[in-house]
Formats: C-alpha cells, structure tokens, sequence
C-alpha cells in the first residue's frame, strides 16, 4: 500500500522571475514499521533574461532563461513485505525412527529500520534561441546522488542466513545533456535539424559496512565484475592480456597462468609482480555504461515530399563478452565455429599472426582477461523515411482531410567494433549469481534486426 501527500506553490513576477516549490510525504507498507514515511522536497528557481529591458536592443537573442533545481525523490522498488520476516517451507527430522518431514521456519531476516532509497539531485540548465528562434536549444548539468541504497547485504551464515534487505551504500552521477534545434532552410525548400548528446559518468561513493570492494559473482564462468569505491558501477575486472608468449619469455621465466602454459599462448601482465598469474593480478579495465549517448535527425522538405533520417551512437563504454569467450576462449578445437579475426592467430615463431589471438589450442586453462573486452562504440542510421503527401488525390473528397503515403527503412547501415559478436547493445543474458547484484551479458545475443516498412496514413 502506497499513501502520499502533496504541496506545491508556484509563483511568477513580470514573466521573469518564476519560482517553484513542493513537498511531498510518501508512506510505504513494504517499509519497516519504524520508517514507512520519508519526506521529499524540491524546488526550482529560472530568470527569463530576455525579458529584461539591457536585452531588448540585442536582437540576435531571442530568448534567454536560466535555471536552477533541487529536489529529492524515493524509491521503494523492492518486494512487497520486504522488511519483515516471512515464513517458508523446511525440512527437519521427526522420530525415533528418522524420517524427513516437511515444516515452516522463517527465511528471511526482518528488518524494522529499512527505509526509503533517496536521490538527490541538483540541476543547473539555460534555455536559449537566437536568430528569432532558427536556433533554439537547452544546455543541462547535473549531480545525482543516490543513497540509502535498498540491497542484500551479507551476514555470517552463523545466523541461519546469508542476507538481508536494508539501506546500504551511495552512488554518484554526473553529466550533462545538449540539445540544439535548428531550422537551417525555410523556403520551399525546407531543411532541419535536431541534435542531441549526452554525457554521464558514476561513481560508487560507499558500499555497505567498512567495505571497499564486492567482487560479483558469476553463473557462467569466472567473476569479471566489480563494485569498488571510487570506481564506476559494474566495473569490468580482468587480468590484462599485454601479448603472446615466446621462447625468450619462456627462458626470461616470465609470470604465466598454471604451469602449462607455452609458446604461443597468452601473455599476461604480472600486476601484483609475484611471479605468477592469478586473480590477485585483475584490474579495472573498462565499465558497461557509455560515457558519450548522441542522435542526430535531419528532416527535409519539398512540395508533397518529405525525408527524415536519424543516425545514433555511443561511444566510451566497453563489453566483456562470454559470447566472445565461447567462440574464442583458450583451449578451443579445430572443429568449433570462430570469428573470421580468428584465422590471423599465432600459428608458429615464423608465423606470429597479428599478435592479438593465442595459437589455436591450449590446454593450461583460463582465467578472465582483455582476449575478450570489446569497445561498445557505434554508429547506426536507425532510420530513414522517405514519405509523400497525396492531399491532391482527395482534393473533391470530404470524408479525407488527409494522406501520406511513406518507406521507411530501419538499422540498414552503421558501423561498431564489436567483432567477437553480433550485436553492441546485445544484453539478454543474467550473468551474475547472485540476484542482489545483477549483471547482464551479451551470451546468446542475437544481430539487431533491419525492417523495410511500407505504410498509408489517413486522416478522415
């Protein structure tokens, strides 16, 4: 059961000075019986600059505002009786004789104190228009602080349990948004432009306890995910592949990984410098998350004609790909299918490859590395419209006011750097083990589907 009250008071002078505030009080039942409540205020303050009197002789501007918020929300996305202890079925042995009999106990841990996540953001925005509005646009920065976090914390097994929901940790965003419109063409022949991109990075500022790291684990292979203060969420945590072995770093008793690895296996860097590889020496080596989102839509116009085109892209972040390990992990037959990169492999001394992929079988195992990190970077056009307006054809017809007929082809074209799969933003697959810190992964994903759509659109 979900229970609010709302405040909120506005207030405006001149058209220039524009002021907002709220308050509002939410109450949850799947909270703790000692913080169901939690209060949220915000506000928002914005000065219309251009309708000062020093702004009117400068008529290039043709709006100007700035703006500035603040405001907390909560978050109460967690199971319902979340903070109570609830009762599920177990075994226990009854008799002299013993014998197995079904019973209830309680699994999970109570939790009177548990309360509301909260983030905490504040805004610092400008509006703006020049040339009597051909360019408008908006320019955003904010800071987003999340805490209170609702998740699993761990807790000794002594207890009869492994976990138990409460408030734990904190998180930091930061970014910032731009958005441009522009009407570059305004006579018969009509062209504009609609631009935007994005930038956010994050940060773990606490985590539970005096904790400075939880490594996550993995259902399907070896851990290659971190949450480390400092660092950004779901930080990509390997052991750095720096070449391929040779008979020099075989002699020079460079640190390799179990004791069967030979010439023309992996190289790996020694981070710890103990001599050896193992998972002491992983390091962060990327994040999930793009540190840059744009698009760009251009729309032209002509007579009964219209065309519109979007490109989009990404670009900072970066894959760790077990789609990738399946098809090229250490250790692989001649028989298994592989990427076309695959056949400049290390083959021989004289016949290194590219210097990139080991030799083609190994038997001295694996241990997760960059053979499998990917750049998530792309460009793509998601589509194309080709559209023509047919008003003529039902000039004498009353019951249509309108029609367009129109092709649109969509994910035809684009370019990434994802070569160990089929598809960048492929994330269809829950790596991690453990529910409390999900991860999601590209095994299994599939190429991104195209679509040539032909279509009619009436108005009556």
């Amino acid at each position: 059961m979900l229970v609010s009250y709302f405040s909120r008071v506005q207030y405006s002078f001149a058209d220039k000075y524009l002021l907002s505030a709220s308050l509002r009080e939410d109450g949850s039942s799947r909270f703790g019986a000692n913080t169901k409540y939690g209060i949220f205020p915000s506000a928002s303050v914005a000065w219309r600059v251009t309708q000062e009197d020093f702004m009117k002789p400068i008529s290039a501007i043709s709006d100007l505002k700035l703006r500035f918020s603040y405001g907390v929300n909560g978050s109460n996305n967690i199971p319902n009786y979340g903070s109570i202890a609830t009762i599920g079925l177990a075994g226990y042995v009854l008799g002299a004789t013993p014998a197995l009999a079904n019973g209830q106990a309680p699994n999970v841990v109570a939790n009177p104190d548990l309360q509301w996540e909260k983030s905490q953001t504040y805004d610092i925005g400008v509006d703006f228009g020049f040339l009597r509005n051909r360019i408008t646009g908006s320019f955003d920065y904010y800071n987003k602080l999340n805490t209170q976090l609702l998740l699993q914390v761990p807790i000794p097994a002594v207890t009869g349990f492994t976990q138990y929901l409460s408030n734990a940790g904190s998180v930091r965003n930061i970014g910032q948004e731009l958005q441009i419109n522009t009407r570059n063409l305004i006579n018969k022949f009509q062209w504009s432009t609609s631009f935007n991109i994005s930038h956010n990075s994050n940060k773990i500022v606490s985590l539970f306890g005096n904790q400075t790291q939880i490594i996550i684990p993995n259902s399907f292979d070896v851990s290659d995910n971190i949450l480390r203060v400092g660092s950004p969420i779901n930080s990509i945590y390997v052991v750095k592949q720096i070449g391929i072995l040779t008979q020099a770093d075989i002699n020079n008793k460079v640190a390799t990984y179990n004791s069967g690895e030979t010439v023309g296996d992996p190289k790996y860097q020694d981070l710890n410098g103990d001599g050896v590889i193992t998972e002491a020496d992983k390091q962060i080596v990327g994040h999930p998350n793009p540190n840059y989102t744009w698009g760009i839509t251009n729309t032209f116009r002509f007579k009964g004609f219209d065309l519109s085109v979007l490109v989009q892209g990404q670009n900072g972040g970066s894959i760790y790909s077990l789609l990738g390990r399946a098809i090229t992990r250490t250790g692989q037959g001649f028989t298994d299918n592989a990427p076309a990169f695959y056949t400049d492999r290390w083959r021989s001394p004289e016949n290194p490859g590219a210097g990139r992929v080991s030799k083609a079988y190994s038997t001295f195992g694996f241990i997760a590395n960059t053979d499998w990190l990917y750049s998530s970077d792309y460009i793509r056009v998601r589509n194309i419209t080709l559209g023509y307006n047919l008003k003529d054809l039902f000039k004498t017809s009353k019951a249509v006011q309108g029609a367009r007929i129109y092709v649109s082809a969509e994910n035809f074209f684009g370019h990434d750097k994802y070569y160990g799969g089929l598809n960048p933003e492929a994330s269809n697959t829950a790596i991690s083990s453990n529910s409390a810190y999900p991860q999601s992964g590209d095994y299994g994903g599939l190429p991104l589907a195209k679509s040539l759509i032909v279509g009619f659109n009436f108005t009556f």
